[in-house]
């Protein structure tokens, strides 16, 4: 049961840092000028960073907890799919969708939210 709850914890990182990615990746490839998108590119990711370390992290002193916590989560990662929805990658976005679906009940179950 240690290996399932320990790759859990690994695979719920790997969730954020292809989120970060994604946020990344959409906003340079806008259809919008160059300045734009550079913009969008950078502080998307940003914002991403500065509300996880804000409220999600675990060693946050503003973390949130229960039921904010987890609407927070799927509120952020629910952007991430919008934004592969918006780049036309349907197959991705419903593997994130239910890659992080999973996470977050083997998340709850192990008391690791």
């Amino acid at each position: 049961m240690n290996i399932i709850k320990n790759s859990n914890i690994a695979i719920a990182f790997l969730i954020e840092i292809f989120a970060i990615f994604v946020l990344g990746y959409w906003g340079f490839t806008l259809q919008s000028n160059k300045i734009i998108r550079v913009i969008v590119g950078l502080l998307a990711p940003i914002l991403m960073i500065v509300i996880w370390s804000i409220w999600c992290a675990p060693s946050s002193s503003y973390r949130l907890e229960g039921l904010w916590l987890v609407a927070l989560k799927c509120l952020l990662f629910g952007i991430i799919v919008c934004c592969l929805l918006s780049m036309k990658q349907p197959s991705a976005a419903i593997g994130f969708g239910t890659i992080v679906t999973i996470n977050l009940i083997l998340s709850s179950y192990f008391g690791t939210l």
